[in-house]
C-alpha cells in the first residue's frame, strides 16, 4: 500500500472515530436531557392534579351530610391547615357576633354547643347550622364524664344529640367531653369521636383578646385544633385578631371534620383525636 494510500485510510479512521465520539457525545447528554423532559412533564401532571384535588374538599360520608355537601370551595394547596373551635354556646350576644365575624371573614368554625345553651337558644343554634359551620355536641350539660357512671354518660351524649337533631333536623357527627376527661367508660358511651384539642387559649381564664391571640399564635401549628369558648365577649375579639394573624402566617381555616378528611383520617366513634398533622 502506497504512502498516500496509508495516509487517506488514516484520515477516514480519524474521521469515522470523530463521528463515533459525537454518537457517543450526543447519547451521554440527549438521554439524560429526555428523562428529565419527562419527569418535568409528569412532575407537572401531578402538581396541577393535586391543586386541583386540593381546592375542593370532598363531601364527608356521615351524619350533617348536607352541611358537608355545601363545603366552600378554596384552594388550600401547600397552606397549613387549622381548625377553629368553639366551646360552651350558643349564648346570643357573643355567638351571633361571632359568627358576622366569620362571615364577614369567609370562615368556617366548629362549634362544640352544650344542649341545655342549645334548646334555650335555639334560633342561634339553628343560625350555626344554616350559615354551614360544623355543629358538634358539648354533652347536655357538661359534666365530667369520667366521675359518672355509663347510664350517665350515654344519656349526658344522647340528650345534647336529640336536642341539636330537633333543631336542625340531623344528628351532629362530633362530640367534646368536657373538661377533655375520658377513659373507657366514657370511650364505649357516647357513641361518636372525641374531640380533644392542641391548642388551648385559655380564653376563659384571661378573659384578654391579647391573651388568646399570643396564646394561639405561638402555638399553632399544622393540623392543630385550637380551643375556644364562644361565650366571653373578650374571645370573639380574640377570635377576630387569630384569623388575621394565622391568616398572615399562611393558614387557611377549616372545620374539625374538613381537617380530618383532607389528612386521610376516618373518624371513629370512641376514639379521641387532638389534632391532624400531615
Amino acid at each position: 500500500m502506497s504512502l498516500e494510500e496509508q495516509v487517506k485510510n488514516k484520515a477516514v479512521n480519524i474521521e469515522k472515530k470523530d463521528e463515533d465520539r459525537k454518537k457517543h457525545q450526543w447519547l451521554k447528554i440527549g438521554i439524560p436531557f429526555v428523562v428529565l423532559l419527562s419527569f418535568v412533564g409528569w412532575l407537572t401532571g401531578w402538581l396541577r392534579d393535586q391543586a386541583m384535588d386540593a381546592t375542593t374538599i370532598l363531601s364527608i360520608s356521615a351524619p350533617m351530610q348536607k352541611q358537608a355537601e355545601t363545603l366552600y370551595k378554596r384552594n388550600t394547596f401547600g397552606k397549613k391547615l387549622v381548625a377553629l373551635t368553639f366551646d360552651d354556646g350558643p349564648f346570643p350576644a357573643t355567638t351571633n357576633r361571632l359568627l358576622d365575624i366569620l362571615r364577614e371573614k369567609e370562615v368556617r368554625a366548629t362549634f362544640f354547643e352544650l344542649g341545655t345553651m342549645a334548646s334555650r337558644y335555639p334560633d342561634v343554634t339553628k343560625r350555626v347550622y344554616n350559615e354551614k359551620h360544623e355543629l358538634a355536641s358539648h354533652t347536655m350539660s357538661h359534666r365530667q364524664l369520667n366521675k359518672i357512671s355509663a347510664g350517665e354518660v350515654a344519656a349526658e351524649a344522647g340528650q345534647a344529640r336529640d336536642v341539636i337533631r330537633n333543631i336542625t333536623g340531623e344528628d351532629p357527627m362530633l362530640m367534646r367531653p368536657p373538661y377533655g376527661a375520658i377513659n373507657r367508660i366514657v370511650a364505649g358511651n357516647v357513641g361518636a369521636p372525641m374531640i380533644l384539642w392542641t391548642v388551648d387559649t385559655e380564653d376563659w381564664r384571661s378573659k384578654d383578646a391579647g391573651s388568646v391571640l399570643e396564646r394561639a399564635r405561638s402555638a399553632a401549628f399544622d393540623g392543630a385544633i385550637i380551643l375556644m369558648h364562644d361565650i366571653y365577649e373578650s374571645t370573639v375579639d380574640g377570635a377576630a385578631m387569630v384569623i388575621d394573624a394565622l391568616r398572615e402566617d399562611g393558614y387557611e381555616f377549616v372545620t374539625v371534620s374538613e381537617l380530618a378528611k383532607m389528612r386521610g383520617v376516618e373518624l371513629r366513634n370512641g376514639e379521641a383525636y387532638g389534632s391532624f398533622k400531615p
